[in-house]
């Protein structure tokens, strides 16, 4: 990349230049980190919730932690007390929490600092990258500052979720290949004993593809950093290294394979992509090419065209879908493949990176928001606002700006406007429970003092487990035959239902309507007001012997 600054090292992230700097100069990006690293400190602390997360998924990977830690391998129990293969998460980020349990850390609060030591190690790195491939502090600190302002990235660094030591695995990686290319320029232009530079010789060769395999095994949407690092050797040329390193990902993903093939365990992701709605099965499955295209067409504005707007620029409150808001998301969507195009190395990386991931974003199921595109928010404010900096400068080529290494700072200026949204975070952290939820926990509690142990049926096991332990819990069928949603209450001996008032959809168009109709099959065991929440017991033996004098449909569900 042409560049009138200062001349960095050939290798790794810091060092001195050819010409060198004065010490100030030297010492002024380490400054500004440092200026990051206590603002990080302070944002951190200011936003974190140390309540456990609504969302459920938290609940699970803790559960599968512990199970790990124990030593039961990779496991959920099931309504039978049996420990059964786990697959509906990969298992790197239980892995990674069973690892600090087993070294003692074994709390809430303890994992949700973790969470906040990798968003820092992968906001520093990004910074330092940036710092290279641009020779602007400035811009990088302005980048790395407005990124501890995005509230979204702070509520997932502040909860139990794989988002951050995802966001951390896929930044080692692409860092490997910055490092990669940095030695080997650095080889072929500094080296004294004439041997030429071979990929195998390279620790960062290894560290790229091992990391990509590591985000993979966090979150599955790692392919795409899989596909980043192999695009990487293509679009060097370098064949034998895009062969190496295809075989070398292979080889790291296999023993998952192995092991999901020797338990009959079937992958899910192709019927999620294909479902109309996973919390409606009654809509059936996509079924033309048509529909295909308008879920993919729907998914991309979701994400991509809205999505990057309302993730950079947190504070506008309703981005809206007319030709104004459309027009505004492709302008950030090509100023973040400009900022892609100047890294100059890493171009085809970050940009197969940024591709894979939204073609994944459009096959995947709608109705997420912008949950799955939050590992990507510190790479997009590093593309967006690098795109920024290098469309002024091709803008103002003939006439050079004054100043070039300090009017990066007023990009600072967003976080103005980006303070209300994490004010807003603060606030919504610091309240209690909705009383719907307090209900819901203060009757899994009740349950786990009276009936440890019991197979209990909630719309959010998962939380309702965290709360009682020993409990055996599952989820309702999701079907609007009040037979066949009592006929696998019975197949799975459930022995208490749970009617609350979290607000899901599903309990008003599935549970609720079964129990009207079956009032005679649910004793209220407890009751708690403001809001109508019940503990039922399931009466089986009743819904057995009524299904003799007028057919449920007792048959397996599924």
């Amino acid at each position: 990349m042409k560049n009138q600054q200062v001349s960095s090292s050939s290798t790794g992230f810091t060092g001195k230049g050819n010409s060198q700097p004065h010490r100030f100069q030297r010492l002024l990006p380490w400054l500004a980190w440092g200026i990051f690293t206590l603002c990080f400190i302070g944002i951190y602390a200011y936003t974190l919730d140390p309540k456990l997360d609504l969302n459920g998924d938290n609940a699970s990977y803790i559960k599968l932690a512990h199970t790990l830690a124990e030593g039961h391998g990779y496991s959920n129990v099931d309504l039978e007390g049996n420990y059964v293969p786990a697959s509906h998460f990969p298992p790197g980020y239980p892995f990674l929490l069973s690892v600090f349990i087993r070294l003692g850390m074994d709390s809430l609060i303890g994992f949700k600092i973790l969470n906040g030591v990798f968003l820092f190690l992968a906001v520093s790195i990004l910074y330092f990258i940036t710092l290279k491939t641009t020779r602007q502090t400035c811009l990088a600190f302005s980048i790395a500052m407005l990124s501890l302002l995005s509230p979204s990235l702070m509520h997932f660094a502040g909860i139990a979720m794989s988002e951050i030591s995802y966001l951390l695995a896929t930044v080692l990686s692409l860092a490997s290949l910055f490092l990669y290319d940095r030695q080997a320029r650095g080889k072929s232009t500094n080296g004294t004993d004439g041997s030429p530079f071979r990929f195998y010789q390279s620790p960062y060769f290894y560290t790229a593809f091992l990391f990509a395999a590591a985000s993979y095994y966090i979150r599955t949407i790692g392919v795409s950093c899989l596909f980043a690092v192999w695009v990487f050797f293509l679009f060097r040329k370098e064949w034998k290294a895009s062969l190496a390193s295809l075989g070398g990902m292979v080889l790291c993903l296999l023993p998952w394979m192995i092991r999901n093939a020797v338990h009959g365990i079937k992958g899910r992701y192709l019927g999620t992509v294909m479902t109309v709605n996973p919390w409606r099965p009654e809509e059936g499955s996509i079924s033309s090419v048509g529909e295909m295209i308008d879920k993919m067409l729907t998914n991309i504005d979701d994400t991509v065209i809205q999505g990057f707007k309302t993730l950079l620029f947190p504070f506008i409150d309703s981005p809206g879908n007319g030709f104004g808001s459309i027009l505004g998301g492709l302008v950030i969507v090509a100023l973040v493949i400009w900022g892609i195009w100047n890294t100059d190395k890493l171009r085809w990386a970050f940009l197969g990176f940024l591709l894979a991931n939204i073609g994944v974003f459009a096959l995947w199921h709608g109705g997420n928001g912008t949950r799955y595109v939050v590992p990507l928010i510190p790479f997009l404010f590093v593309f967006f606002y690098t795109g920024v900096f290098y469309g002024i400068r091709l803008f103002f080529r003939k006439k050079p700006l004054k100043n070039n290494r300090l009017w990066p700072l007023v990009s600072l200026l967003m976080a103005i406007p980006m303070v209300r949204p994490v004010q807003e975070l603060r606030q919504s952290n610091q309240q209690p429970y909705p009383m719907a939820y307090t209900n819901y926990f203060a009757l899994a509690q009740a349950v786990e003092k009276d009936f440890p142990g019991s197979i209990v049926c909630c719309r959010k096991p998962e939380l309702f487990g965290y709360y009682s332990p020993s409990s055996r819990v599952t989820n309702y069928r999701y079907t609007l035959e009040a037979d066949s949603l009592i006929a696998d209450l019975v197949k799975k001996n459930v022995e208490f239902v749970v009617l609350d008032q979290l607000g899901y959809s599903s309990t008003a168009r599935y549970l609720y309507p079964a129990i009207q109709k079956n009032p005679d099959l649910f004793q209220a065991v407890y009751f708690m007001k403001a809001p109508d929440t019940y503990l039922f017991r399931f009466n089986r033996e009743a819904a057995t012997q009524k299904s003799g004098r007028n057919p449920m449909n007792l048959h397996p569900a599924g």
